[in-house]
């Protein structure tokens, strides 16, 4: 690995400070990019589009005589120079008093949590209280992407949030229930973004999706100069290599400030590619952290795992019990039964409703460090001011360098696709378990089950089954596991939860009687998709190839 540019890679897009879409620091690190491409020989473009944004400018509170600096969040209410008024109340880490008409609630956590709550109780404002002495910047929008109408803007926030320091917290707390003023400044607007992409083309049509946003909040070094200069060693490694599948490599943009605009945005605009020669999706984010010795598989679809679990353990040693726990503990989602390292809603994982199958490796801050987030994998600098180049330790980058590179090796030049269909069956096993515990009687659930496990058999007992039957079952099965709405369009929210558009049956015995019929009628519709996903994949599997002898 070329760990001297590496680090300079970081160094310069570090120096650039704040990367927001379409100012003069996001242009530059454009520029940056495809410099290097250029030096290196490898073909690429830039793409520009309309990509809808969000931004803090200035957050600060006042209370009893205080004036506290304060970090805004993306697509935030904005208040105006002049701010909101009201009395402070104590509202902890808990549940939110039933009543705050015209309060500003004071709560700890990330500056998005409680939010709808707080406005739906009454409250004018929120200010979260971080852990340290850190204040992180956060996005407050459940669209995914661009919005598509009037409907969508009207999901973002109406009352304005902010986050203090710990110490200043503990001000706030210790002047009790006084009237404070919080002035959130923040701007939406549209704006035309720059994207660069990279072609290496392999001796065979498909190719493999790597992709790393270099839009950041200020520095940004580990989130993500670091991936992006992990991408374009990548680039260095493969420029004439001539691999048997080609690498295709995206710089998103709009990631922080446009929740994950620019990965949708190339979603929307080559899906139809995507969807015929993508053979899966590599998201590099939070690599080079300094002190980060817990290679964390997150993200990665049940087909990849084995193999991402695998080629981990042989270059940097399998996890301890321990650090197993830690990773998933910081990794919990909704499912009760399904594997938290599986892919959830974030990170630029835009590909699920094409079918790409998925993968990512974190560096985190191992269990016993005081640099990890409480309750969180990531160093307590994430999202911060405070990550800066010194937070990017060249060695543990050289380390994920080599480590992607093994990752993409096996796949690009794979003379058989290490697709695991049997485990994606398994995955469904798992998410139907909640919903048939939920609902039991629920029309369909069983079928599916029945179907799901018949797909296990199948999947088993025709190993090895061709590339293009791996993924053209993959690429049936991933939107029914991940998206809710359609192949083409993006679930709300970012909770995490597989087979999602089952979801409803797990409130279905708390809905009134017309509610309920209404329920039923909608998930029928969407037994009725995953059903037919699973039919076409086993008979898929059916035409594919013969039984083994002796099975």
């Amino acid at each position: 690995m070329s760990g001297d540019q590496l680090a300079a890679d970081v160094a310069a897009l570090s120096a650039l400070g704040r990367k927001l879409p379409g100012s003069p620091a996001g242009e530059a690190a454009c520029d940056h990019i495809c410099a290097r491409l250029a030096t290196l020989g490898v073909a690429h473009e830039v793409l520009a589009f309309d990509a809808f944004l969000g931004w803090p400018v200035r957050s600060e509170v006042l209370a009893a005589g205080l004036r506290l600096e304060a970090s805004g969040v993306a697509f935030g209410f904005d208040t105006g120079p002049k701010g909101v008024a009201g009395r402070l109340v104590e509202c902890g880490r808990g549940a939110l008093p039933d009543r705050l008409d015209g309060a500003i609630a004071l709560m700890d956590g990330m500056p998005r949590h409680g939010l709808l709550q707080a406005a739906a109780a009454g409250a004018i404002g929120v200010i979260t209280v971080s852990p340290g002495m850190q204040r992180h910047f956060m996005a407050a929008s459940p669209i995914w992407g661009a919005p598509t109408s009037a409907d969508d803007l009207a999901l973002l926030p109406t009352i304005p949030v902010v986050q203090v320091a710990r110490q200043d917290g503990k001000a706030l707390r210790a002047a009790g229930s006084v009237e404070a003023t919080l002035i959130a400044e923040t701007r939406r607007e549209w704006r035309t973004a720059r994207m660069p992409v990279a072609d290496i083309p392999g001796r065979e049509k498909p190719f493999l999706l790597i992709g790393a946003h270099y839009d950041s909040w200020v520095q940004g070094s580990t989130d993500n100069a670091a991936g992006v200069a992990l991408l374009l060693e990548l680039a260095r490694r493969y420029a004439d290599a001539q691999p048997r599948f080609g690498l295709r490599l995206a710089w998103w943009t709009g990631h922080e400030q446009g929740v994950y605009a620019g990965s949708s945005w190339y979603a929307d605009h080559a899906w139809q590619e995507l969807h015929d020669r993508a053979i899966a999706y590599l998201n590099v984010d939070i690599v080079g952290v300094a002190g980060a010795t817990t290679k964390a598989v997150r993200n990665t679809s049940a087909e990849l795992a084995d193999y991402v679990t695998g080629t981990v353990a042989r270059l940097a040693g399998p996890l301890t019990p321990a650090e197993d726990a830690y990773v998933r503990h910081a990794l919990r989602r909704s499912d009760r039964y399904v594997d938290p390292r599986r892919p959830a809603r974030n990170s630029d994982q835009s590909f699920q409703g094409i079918g790409l199958s998925s993968l990512q490796v974190s560096s985190f801050p191992p269990s016993a460090s005081p640099d990890h987030l409480p309750d969180s994998g990531l160093a307590w600098w994430w999202h911060t001011e405070h990550d800066t180049p010194e937070r990017c330790e060249p060695a543990v980058l050289a380390a994920d360098a080599a480590l992607h590179h093994a990752l993409v090796e096996g796949l690009v030049n794979a003379p058989a696709l290490p697709l695991d269909i049997a485990a994606m069956a398994q995955d469904i096993l798992a998410g139907l378990r909640e919903y048939q515990e939920a609902a039991p009687g629920l029309d369909g659930l069983a079928d599916l089950d029945e179907r799901a496990r018949r797909l296990v058999g199948f999947a088993a007992a025709r190993r090895p089954l061709p590339d293009g039957v791996l993924l053209r079952v993959a690429k049936l099965l991933n939107p029914v596991m991940f998206h809710a709405r359609s192949e083409f369009g993006y679930d709300l929210g970012r909770d995490s939860r597989l087979l999602p558009g089952l979801a409803p049956a797990l409130e279905l015995a708390r809905l009134d009687a017309d509610a309920a019929r209404m329920a039923r009628v909608g998930l029928r519709r969407q037994v009725n998709r995953v059903r037919q996903a699973l039919c076409e994949a086993v008979n898929l599997l059916e035409a594919s190839a013969p039984i083994r002898p002796g099975v």
